[in-house]
């Protein structure tokens, strides 16, 4: 494993610059701990809240989504100042890894009705879909980055770099990824990824529009 205990594990330089830029400097990655979880809740919200449902159930939707990222494994890392204050997480998978996604989603959707949850299972299925894409183009010697977040500007490609070597060390070859039009897709062509895989997922529209996905991966060796 990338790190053996829950000490903190990697220091980096870090001072607020005049760009808004959170430059590191004394701060650590430790193991993710999930009390953090409504942090990454929060500011993932914007962008994966469902536009149908009270605001009770896009909180429940988001969170779903989040949690079947968090694979039950010890790649769950966070990013955290001198202060320990939350600035970034990286959550990987590798094939074969489970989570326990489904067991809370059993007991989180009861008190929503059938229509709320038919939606819930369209997002399901397209998230089962793109991780058992993503995962067929990986061998045991490939891992994927399935949850990347930050919530200072700067600090994710801190986090992911840091993480990326020691991943690199590990022996791992290559990082995979997937991703869709309702991100910063554009991000990973900047940062050391390849683009292997771009689809549509007729389901679903983006802004009138065709729903893009793109598979990319990155050389850990």
């Amino acid at each position: 494993m990338l790190f053996k205990n829950d000490r903190a594990r990697n220091s980096i330089k870090a001072t607020l610059g005049t760009t808004g830029i959170y430059m590191l400097h004394n701060t650590n990655i430790q193991s993710f701990t999930m009390n953090n979880l409504p942090l990454i809740i929060e500011r993932v919200a914007p962008l994966w809240s469902p536009p149908i449902g009270d605001e009770r159930f896009k909180k429940f939707s988001v969170e779903y989504i989040v949690r079947n990222n968090i694979a039950d494994n010890d790649y769950r890392f966070q990013l955290v100042d001198e202060s320990g204050r939350f600035l970034a997480a990286a959550f990987f998978m590798r094939k074969g890894d489970r989570n326990c996604a489904e067991e809370w989603f059993t007991a989180a959707s009861a008190p929503f009705p059938d229509n709320l949850k038919k939606a819930s299972d369209m997002s399901r299925t397209y998230l089962t879909m793109m991780d058992e894409r993503t995962f067929s183009l990986m061998d045991r010697t490939d891992i994927k980055l399935s949850l990347f977040v930050s919530i200072m500007p700067g600090t994710g490609s801190a986090i992911l770099d840091s993480l990326c070597k020691q991943l690199s060390n590990e022996g791992w070859k290559h990082l995979y990824l997937w991703t869709d039009c309702e991100c910063n897709w554009q991000w990973y062509e900047t940062h050391g990824f390849t683009l292997v895989q771009k689809g549509v997922y007729e389901p679903f529209r983006h802004n009138g529009g065709a729903y893009e996905t793109f598979i990319f991966k990155r050389a850990l060796q």
